[in-house]
Formats: C-alpha cells, structure tokens, sequence
C-alpha cells in the first residue's frame, strides 16, 4: 500500500454523490462554536432536499443557531472494504411545528426534543476512501 499513490486511495466527491449518501444515513455530529469552546455532539437527523433537519433539547445547540454561529455537521461510514465521509457546513434555523415532522426523527435517546432544526448548507465536501486498494 506504501506505492499505492493517494489519490487512488482517496476520491473526492462531488456534492450530488455527497447528498446520496447523506440521504443513507441518520446519525451525525453536529460541531459549533460557544464562548469558550468547540463543542461537537451526535444527533439524529432526517435528510431533507438539500438541507438536513434534526431535533434538540440541548441549549447549547440552540445557543449556536440563535446566534447565527456556523454549524457543521459530519456523517460517515464504513463497510470494511470502503469508508466515506462527507461534511455540510451552514447556518441553522429553528423550525417551527408547521415546518418541520419530527416523529420521522428516530432519537437515540427516547428525551423530549425541544426544537427542530433545519441546517442549510453553504457548503457540501465529502471523501470516499478505499480501504481494498492494492
């Protein structure tokens, strides 16, 4: 694998082969920034056209998206032959119950959710890495 160049090992993908994989997945971690630190935590979300959507209780989130911070989101995966990964960069805004249908939202922790929230990205990138290559 030493002589195997890395663009062979690394493919980057285009934003449409980014929101394919997107619309596979449901858990990501959202990143943002607070007074004092970065915070990233896990969130289940439901992919939306181009935009992701997921509900919150933690006011730090909340914090975040009220005033305005980026919000970056990372999703990935890994099969054993490949893995990918594909991070959405933009600003949040909290839903309002007419907007936005959180029972398709499957939490990993059965809290009460607080607020929806849709991130509308700026930015799409993502990385497929082949793990199979000579």
């Amino acid at each position: 694998m030493e002589d195997t160049p890395l663009d062979e090992l690394v493919v980057v993908l285009d934003p449409d082969q980014c929101w394919q994989r997107l619309h596979r997945s449901r858990i990501a971690r959202v990143a943002f920034r607070t007074e004092g630190s970065l915070e990233v935590i896990p969130v289940n979300y439901v992919p939306e056209p181009r935009r992701l959507v997921f509900a919150t209780s933690s006011s730090a989130i909340l914090d975040a998206v009220r005033a305005r911070r980026e919000i970056v989101m990372e999703v990935d995966e890994h099969d054993g032959w490949t893995a990918w990964s594909v991070v959405v960069r933009g600003t949040a805004r909290v839903l309002g119950a007419d907007q936005a249908a959180p029972r398709q939202i499957r939490s990993m922790l059965a809290t009460p959710k607080h607020a929806v929230v849709a991130l509308e990205p700026t930015g799409v990138t993502g990385r497929l890495f082949d793990q199979a290559a000579p």
